[in-house]
């Protein structure tokens, strides 16, 4: 339970502009899909602008000849580059990528499990 002293003047009367009314926002993985491209449209330019120099990039979001996806999805990279917002590259490319496999050991702190045999029965501990 927190400790209620540390909470005096810190809820959202006292605060309305921490109050996010709208929710959180929307990943573009996510604007994208609800915009009607296909998982395989969004994986192609998520591995594809990346390796965009910094300049090429900026000319895909000015010129008008290429796809939307790959002007929205420069533009997310060259603004987020920018501001240094390493979340939202990382987002991008775990799309691609993927995420590394993250190993949890949630049984045996480690240890390892051993196995005994009683008649026909396998009993773990």
């Amino acid at each position: 339970m927190a400790n209620k002293e540390n909470l005096i003047g810190k809820g959202f009367d006292n605060n309305p502009q921490n109050i996010n009314k709208k929710g959180r926002p929307k990943k573009i993985y996510t604007i994208l899909k609800e915009s009607g491209y296909t998982a395989d449209d969004i994986k192609t330019i998520f591995g594809e602008i990346p390796f965009y120099t910094l300049e090429d990039a900026t000319k895909a979001v000015k010129d008008e000849s290429y796809p939307l996806i790959l002007r929205t999805v420069a533009h997310l990279m060259i603004s987020a580059f920018k501001k240094g917002d390493y979340n939202k590259i990382r987002e991008v490319l775990e799309h691609f990528i993927g995420k590394a496999p993250a190993q949890v050991d949630v049984t045996s702190a480690g240890k390892a499990i051993q196995i005994f045999k009683i008649g026909d029965q396998e009993i773990e501990f």
